[in-house]
């Protein structure tokens, strides 16, 4: 069957990158198929059904709601709600929406907000009327673009949302499991908010989202972050426990308690892909021993994948099914295979990094590509992760039942939990370079091609000798050349000169200053939640060809220009940080001066640095200066080839009119970054006649809630003779100092 399934959803997969499709032809093809008998028709056919399911069910297109327009949408909630410090969230299923007399209903899965974080959220499988409005972010448009976010319903207030329809009986049930749970939770810990829960809540639950950011950014670089998801090793724990503790009871009675806690388990973590994957097969596996038949993993995967394509067509395109889908298949075909070979090493040996070798290169062609780093070194740290998280999970799934029993005991056990979460930390607490994470930009068809190679020479034995000693060698080394030629000097574009760059982060800033492989980057944009470096920094500066870093420099630390710079230091090795005194006590400011293996460089007014031909000179704030917030920001003269450009990061009005006082002439420049971003209480008059720039650069995000930049100061700019680019309508702004002074402008995001 795994075949067949690889081809039905090869077939919905296909669905959403078309734009026409005839569904006579596709029912043609897939009869046609099924009549011509052989493996191939088969293949055919399945892939026909899943083209033919996928546009039946009408992947979502661009031409849906008017974002700009509230809405009345009726959704189901589709999976358990996460806690957060302004309500709740939980993905949900689109049925209908109405705006004005416009009615419709696209198959569309949204994540619903909605506030009130000390009133219990409705039930999972209940169908609420909500008024609200639909966003998504936009995506990012640097040179390697980054595809729009989810779709989010924001519902302001708890007046807006009424249940039409109350959830039916498992999804009930499967919702007071999930509170009782929860609830057992925080009575059990009490006040502790430490490791040790959070990291429970995701072995057990599969909500990661009290984990640190800096443990999960420290394994992704590591490549043992798979192990946080709910998947195969969780069911299999949970079966085998109740296959134990019922030794006395006679077998089939056994089994049929193995299929009721996998179906248990199911209720209290939700519908996620990985899970809903494992415990179908686990699931097939306990009703083959039942009816005395020999399990076939394989066959279970296939029929895995084609009940959860025919469910959700859309889910093709969600990395988590795209990854537990081609990890399993690697495990089940390919480690065998690969522990055969190795038979020299211990068997343990053998086998435990056959597993992670097979993994790591099935979803080798989907994960290099979407999260652009290879972790080589993933394979040997499995091997002491999988036991230790195994340990860790064991351990959770003992303390759940003893928390809603005896919160008290279990509260007293929380230290043990911590202590078992310690080693998730390590990771973090140390630079890249330990790891040796190797940030790549591989298209699709090349990590498809590499992984393909290296499959080849690690899987096939031919039985002639001179295609052994030769053919696998080159597959081999054909493999490795496609993923290290970003690397080789032959892969390499010609050598970049000097550069000034804004990258496109959304709300905040983010420059980059370089001269061919020198580069600093000044603020790094930053969210809230999630990791902006490795979603948006870390394609957007391989982009530009930077694998490391001489310096990041914080102009201050709000989360907008601080926080991605933390993000990207998790990735690519950094030499310095460059920021001013006087911070101590905010915490993004904090982390970076702890930052493993980066040096600390302050900088006030006068102090001077460079990056390759860049000369940069700090014009405020002063040594002493108590002032704080935005209008202590660095401001930063950068000067290459006669040409001159002005960093301000968020000053406002005061520190404009002192650099007036200390630094009129200084002020003079060709390129100006507008101090925070474009808002009216910066870039006034007086300082624009003293800058005089020929071209004003605006870092802002589209359709951003502050407005910026503000009409008024774009006018200002236009008046004072400066043309003006902004990164929520151009993107990635690309400014290139020649040698003979001129200057090239690239746009390659725009247009937007």
């Amino acid at each position: 069957m795994l075949l067949p399934a690889g081809a039905f959803a090869a077939g919905s997969l296909a669905a959403f990158h078309l734009t026409t499709v005839s569904v006579p032809l596709l029912a043609a093809l897939a009869f046609l198929g099924l009549a011509w008998g052989r493996r191939a028709g088969l293949l055919l056919a399945c892939c026909a059904l899943g083209l033919l399911v996928a546009v039946v069910r009408g992947p979502f297109r661009e031409s849906g709601p008017d974002l700009d327009r509230p809405l009345d949408a009726v959704v189901r909630v589709a999976g358990h709600w996460t806690a957060d410090d302004e309500g709740w969230s939980a993905p949900a299923r689109l049925l209908r929406c109405r705006q004005g007399l416009e009615v419709s209903a696209p198959p569309l899965e949204v994540l619903v907000h909605i506030p009130g974080p000390d009133e219990e959220p409705p039930a999972f499988g209940t169908v609420l009327r909500l008024r609200g409005y639909l966003a998504r972010s936009v995506g990012f448009a640097n040179r390697v673009p980054v595809q729009p976010g989810p779709w989010r319903l924001r519902v302001k207030s708890r007046s807006l949302m009424e249940v039409e329809e109350p959830p039916g009986r498992i999804a009930q049930l499967s919702s007071t499991l999930r509170r009782r749970v929860e609830t057992a939770y925080r009575v059990a810990a009490g006040e502790e908010t430490g490791p040790g829960i959070a990291l429970v809540r995701a072995l057990v639950l599969g909500d990661a989202s009290a984990l640190p950011l800096e443990w999960k950014r420290g394994l992704r670089v590591t490549g043992v972050y798979h192990l946080m998801s709910v998947s195969g090793v969780h069911v299999a724990l949970v079966a085998g426990a109740v296959w134990l503790l019922g030794f006395w009871l006679p077998r089939s009675i056994r089994l049929l308690l193995m299929l009721a806690a996998i179906g248990g388990y199911l209720l209290l973590v939700g519908p996620l892909p990985a899970l809903v994957r494992a415990a179908l097969m686990g699931l097939l596996a306990v009703s083959a021993l039942l009816a005395e038949r020999p399990p076939a993993a394989a066959n279970a995967l296939g029929w895995a994948v084609i009940v959860l394509v025919l469910d959700r067509p859309d889910l093709v395109n969600a990395p988590a099914f795209q990854l537990t889908v081609s990890a399993t298949a690697g495990l089940l075909l390919a480690t065998p295979a690969l522990a055969r070979r190795w038979h020299r090493l211990p068997r343990w040996l053998a086998g435990s990094l056959a597993a992670s070798v097979a993994a790591q290169l099935a979803t080798l062609p989907w994960s290099l590509p979407r999260f652009h780093l290879l972790s080589p070194l993933a394979p040997l740290l499995n091997l002491p992760a999988v036991p230790w998280t195994g340990l860790a999970l064991g351990v959770a799934l003992v303390w759940t039942p003893l928390a809603l029993l005896a919160p008290s005991l279990a509260g007293a056990l929380v230290p043990v939990l911590d202590r078992l979460a310690a080693p998730f930390s390590w990771p973090a607490e140390t630079g890249p370079a330990v790891w040796l994470p190797v940030p790549l930009l591989v298209s699709p068809p090349a990590a498809w091609l590499a992984a393909g190679l290296l499959g080849l020479a690690l899987l096939w034995r031919p039985r002639h000798r001179l295609l052994r000693w030769t053919a696998l060698p080159v597959a081999a080394l054909a493999g490795t050349a496609i993923l290290a030629w970003p690397w080789l000097p032959g892969g390499r574009a010609p050598a970049r000169g000097v550069e000034i760059s804004l990258l496109d982060v959304g709300q905040g800033d983010a420059i980059l200053l370089r001269d061919g492989d020198r580069a600093v980057l000044v603020d790094g944009g930053g969210w809230r939640k999630g990791d902006l470096g490795g979603r948006v920094l870390l394609p957007a500066l391989l982009g530009e060809e930077i694998r490391s870093l001489d310096a990041l420099v914080m102009t201050h630390p709000d989360r907008d220009h601080c926080g991605g710079l933390l993000d990207i230091a998790a990735y690519i090795p950094v030499r310095e940080v460059w920021m001013s005194p006087g911070w101590e006590g905010e915490e993004c400011a904090d982390r970076l001066r702890a930052l493993p293996g980066a040096r600390t460089r302050f900088l006030w007014a006068g102090e001077r640095g460079a990056v390759g031909r860049w000369r940069l000179r700090i014009l405020h704030p002063e040594r002493d200066e108590e002032r704080g917030g935005n209008e202590r920001s660095l401001v930063i003269l950068a000067e290459a080839l006669e040409r001159r450009a002005l960093l301000t990061g968020d000053i406002e009005s005061w520190a404009e009119m002192r650099l007036l006082a200390c630094c009129e002439r200084d002020l003079r420049v060709d390129f100006l970054k507008v101090a925070h971003h474009g808002s009216k209480t910066s870039t006034t008059t007086s300082f624009l006649e003293a800058a005089r720039p020929r071209l004003a650069l605006v870092s802002a995000g589209p359709g951003n809630i502050y407005y910026h930049p503000s009409p008024v100061v774009v006018e200002r700019l236009e008046e004072h003779g400066a043309g003006v680019l902004r990164t929520d309508r151009d993107g990635l702004i690309r400014i290139a100092l020649l040698e003979d002074g001129g200057t090239r402008i690239e746009l390659p995001g725009a247009p937007r």
